[in-house]
């Protein structure tokens, strides 16, 4: 029993050890009570980084997400669980199990690929029963990790190449080894603050012998440096000791990354697969070939949709992996990007991937390759892989997966068939060399048969949705888009007795996606957005799709789009929409034609224009929900705009935020919804390596603002709402989560539970139903029921004893399951309860009951139920007396009005609620229930099977 509540959010009114106690029970048992549903989707993927298959168990198969965790099958993919979603960090650069004792595993933690959302980790996490427990056995501070490998016969020996930050010099990067299996930790070779290992591998038959990739490379929000001289492969024989760097054979210069693999069977066969970027060697007159075949569509700078040719060391374009065209009705997803037309001189002539192999253990090595390998951008692949069996065979990781039977002399790039692009991982069977597992920025997929067909195991949610939006429906549909995998529209729950599966997810735009918004006044006009400005309109009917993005008037400086350019459709005026380029612009009819209405926005600092990622953009826009006439503008270089006059005056707010470093990326701009003074504004350090929260108010239009981030999590924050019927709860997603405030941000807590460690970058409370509809970029979509953050409050939690308003029930229609007998395979969501719902709270535990009881309209009482008398948030769904063998069954109550009396002690609370028609419904047919008994005894069994997980 925990002592009543007096002040529960202030610290200054009890001890310590009360206010401790206090936070606790918030966090736990108020807060944490209410329960997430995912609604995945798993139709696409995620990015895949890893994959590692037990070698006494090829059944048992653990697959690493670049921002979703890691999964578990032993099923050989039937089923697949996640088994690391509790620990601090969910970004996944490697996994390696000790082949000497299979239980152990070593997790290194953070994305080794390079790419804007590429996570950082916490150095390296430990398993000695196969994934169930996991311990951090060092290493923070290495951010990245690019491979681990263990000892043939001492699980207790590692090695880890550790590339460290992606956007800042640090002093951890480096090799590293432990021989105590991580208690304690050695860097084996460091070079420099820049220069990082990205691989690593391991002679199976003489374990002293160890070869290892440095790169040197650093990202900034306007430019990357993807090579330098400190890249190279080294080799050591005496287990780590000493390494020698190995130049026989091999370029110099400008390096980027390099992969390394061996055969298993003959491990003196070794390949690299390295990315030279020096120029390319002037062509003979008789060579007519403009480009090489195998260099990707992400090479060809556009002129003004994607990111720009470089500079300097001969750099080139730093445009999306995988980049689609937006609303192309011809395009195939699925058809080889790299062999599509370009622009003749997009590009600069480098020499690009080589591969190599050396037949002594690494000492020498001999160029296989004639033309340039696996596609671009090499930052994001740069891996090898061989036959265990067959030392001649090889296939690169890249755009398409490229596949060689003459040790790497020719090449063929068919082995993923009808499978997405952007290659990442890729194992090979050592008993069949024609069983493989492989992974994509799409997920995953198995192949029997060498890479002619493979089965799609779409179980895995692992959807990275950059920004997220709602309609008006019955039921909802929740829009993202995501990257790498277009723009999708997601039903927030099903119509009938099955919960939402494949089938219901329908793609709405292409590209990477980003912002997705519906026409207020025709909802069957979408608007979605890909990389770099790609807008689009799309009617969901017709088909019909038009191009959008604005376009420069003659004469003024190229528009400058962020990867994600900001997208508002005003509340005010449905065909008024704005898009933010270095400027504000603004449509009247719906996208058709475009009017500017701001100055340059940015710093348009030349330095980051020279740069080769376009910058100086505007990366938020928010209209006032109080005046059509007032905007709020953040950009990607620090600036905050604001005009009241519906841009024909602009006012520069940038200096009135104090404690955050100068230029950092403006996150989110957020009007509230109950004061036309009050918003919210938020900076991200994530391309800074800076981990702090930056989140601000104002509530006085603008004049002062002062900061909130308080007791959030050290975490950049990506998004800030107001709860659109309470303005005391606000909701930030953060890179691990989200947090959750019920006193205006004065304190913080996170919010639900069954949400696993991940990037938030979007979340909204739907306009008409209480529920959070959360984006994350790593999981999918999660929705959490909200019904009591509308009122509660400090003086609720000071109270004894409060009931909230119901939320109300809804009917679902009559269906048969498309397919009779599905097995275990195809996924679904979480099943949404149809059942009215009567949350109450107390504040401790009480020895009196708390009755609900639920009446009709004549007063017929109808459910009477006994809640849980322990302090803290409950809820009790309306369900029917128990049938056959006790089981509790959902109420299928006729559609209409209704009353709940909610009673603890001498106190009661009584409210009106309703239940929802279903589909062909009339509010209150009092013939709806006819079916019901039915209905329960056809779908007891299917909604059983439809709760199994992924």
């Amino acid at each position: 029993m925990r002592p009543a509540f007096l002040t529960v959010l202030s610290v200054l009114a009890a001890t310590p050890v009360a206010a401790q106690s206090d936070r606790e029970f918030v966090r736990n048992d108020v807060l944490g009570a209410m329960s997430w549903r995912t609604l995945g989707p798993t139709t696409f993927g995620g990015r895949i980084v890893d994959i590692e298959v037990d070698p006494t168990n090829r059944a048992r198969v653990y697959v690493a997400a670049g921002s979703g965790g890691l999964f578990k099958t032993d099923n050989a993919g039937t089923t697949f669980r996640p088994i690391f979603d509790d620990q601090a960090v969910v970004s996944i650069g490697d996994i390696a199990i000790a082949p000497s004792d299979p239980n152990v595993l070593y997790v290194g933690t953070g994305e080794a690929n390079n790419q804007r959302s590429s996570y950082w980790g916490d150095g390296v996490y430990k398993s000695t029963d196969a994934g169930k427990t996991w311990t951090h056995v060092g290493l923070r501070g290495t951010d990245h990790i690019g491979r681990i490998v263990v000892h043939p016969t001492n699980p207790d020996r590692v090695y880890v190449a550790a590339l460290g930050a992606l956007y800042s010099p640090n002093e951890e990067r480096g090799l590293y080894r432990t021989v105590d299996g991580g208690a304690s930790w050695q860097c084996v070779q460091h070079i420099d603050e820049d220069t990082g290992f990205v691989d690593v591998i391991i002679d199976p038959e003489n374990p002293d012998t160890l070869l290892a990739a440095s790169y040197e490379r650093r990202r900034r929000a306007w430019d990357f440096d993807e090579s330098g001289p400190g890249s190279g492969v080294w080799r050591s024989t005496d287990g780590g000791n000493e390494w020698t760097r190995i130049e026989k054979g091999l370029p110099g210069g400008e390096i980027g990354r390099i992969g390394l693999a061996l055969c298993a069977t003959d491990p003196s066969v070794v390949y690299t697969i390295i990315e030279n970027r020096n120029p390319r060697p002037p062509k003979k007159k008789d060579d007519k070939k403009a480009v090489d075949a195998s260099a990707s569509k992400d090479e060809a700078g556009k002129k003004e949709d994607g990111e720009k040719a470089g500079k300097g060391k001969g750099k080139a374009p730093q445009a999306s992996p995988g980049a689609y065209e937006p609303f192309d009705p011809d395009y195939d997803e699925y058809a080889d990007r790299e062999e599509e037309d370009e622009a003749p001189g997009a590009r600069r002539k480098l020499v690009g991937g080589e591969v190599y192999r050396s037949d002594d253990g690494g000492e020498t090595w001999k160029k296989q390759s004639t033309k340039p390998v696996a596609g671009s951008p090499h930052y994001y692949y740069g891996q090898v892989r061989v036959d265990p069996n067959n030392a001649n065979r090889l296939v690169t990781l890249g755009v398409n997966a490229w596949h060689s039977n003459d040790a790497g002399k020719t090449w063929k790039s068919d082995f993923q068939s009808r499978l997405h692009v952007d290659c990442h991982a890729l194992w090979i069977d050592p008993r069949d060399s024609k069983h493989s597992w492989i992974g994509n920025d799409g997920g995953l997929a198995e192949t029997w048969d060498g890479g002619k067909t493979w089965r799609y195991v779409n179980q895995l949610p692992l959807a990275q949705f950059y920004e997220i939006g709602v309609d008006d429906r019955v039921p909802y549909t929740i829009y993202g888009g995501t990257q790498d995998n277009g723009s999708w529209a997601i039903p927030s729950r099903s119509t009938d007795s099955f919960a939402v599966g494949h089938d219901d997810t329908i793609k709405v735009g292409g590209g990477d996606g980003f912002y997705v918004r519906v026409d207020p006044e025709n909802q069957d006009i979408v608007y979605s957005e890909s990389q770099f400005g790609g807008l689009g309109r799309m009617n969901l009917v017709t088909g019909a799709r038009a191009r959008l993005k604005p376009r420069a008037p003659k004469g003024s400086p190229k528009l400058r789009f962020n990867w994600n350019s900001p997208l508002v459709v005003s509340a005010h005026s449905a065909p008024t929409i704005y898009f933010g380029s270095q400027y504000v612009h603004r449509s009247r009819n719906r996208g058709d034609d475009w009017e500017i209405i701001s100055a340059d926005l940015t710093t348009n600092d030349a330095d980051k224009l020279a740069g080769d990622v376009p910058h100086c953009t505007i990366t938020q826009i928010a209209e006032s929900p109080h005046d059509a006439d007032t905007l709020l503008v953040g950009t990607d270089d620090g600036n905050v705009w604001m005009t009241r006059t519906g841009g024909k005056r602009w006012i520069d707010l940038t200096d009135r935020f104090e404690g955050v470093p100068p230029r950092l990326w403006v996150s989110r701009v957020e009007f509230s919804a109950s004061d036309s003074k009050t918003a919210y504004v938020s900076f991200t350090g994530y391309r800074e390596d800076i981990r702090e929260p930056y989140l601000f108010l104002t509530t006085d239009g603008g004049d002062s603002f002062r900061s909130i981030s308080n007791d959030l999590p050290k975490a950049p924050v990506n998004v800030v709402r107001e709860h659109p019927r309470n303005p005391n709860v606000l909701f930030v997603g953060h890179e691990f989560g989200v947090a959750c405030s019920v006193d205006g941000g004065a304190s913080w807590y996170p919010l639900g539970n069954g949400l696993p460690t991940t990037p938030v970058h979007d979340l909204l409370v739907h306009p008409r139903e209480d529920d959070l509809v959360v984006g994350t970029h790593g999981r999918g979509i999660f929705v959490l029921d909200i019904t009591p953050l509308a009122e509660l409050d400090e003086s609720i939690l000071a109270k004894s004893f409060h009931a909230f308003r119901p939320r109300d029930g809804f009917r679902r229609g009559r269906a048969y399951q498309r397919v009779r007998y599905p097995g275990a395979a195809p996924w679904r969501a979480d099943r949404v309860s149809s059942a009215a719902k009567f949350s109450y709270y107390l504040s401790e535990d009480s020895d009196d009951a708390v009755e609900i009881t639920v009446y009709d309209a004549a007063e017929r009482e109808l459910f009477t139920s006994r809640g849980e008398s322990t302090a803290g948030l409950h809820t009790v769904e309306w369900r029917s007396a128990s049938r056959g063998g006790g089981r509790r069954r959902a109420a299928n109550p006729a559609a209409g009005d209704y009353l709940v009396v909610v009673e603890h002690g001498r106190a009661f609370a009584e409210y009106r609620f309703r239940v929802l028609p279903g589909p062909g419904e009339i509010l209150g047919d009092p013939s709806a229930n006819d079916e019901d008994e039915q209905l329960d005894e056809e779908t007891e069994g299917d909604e059983e099977a439809s709760d199994i997980g992924y």
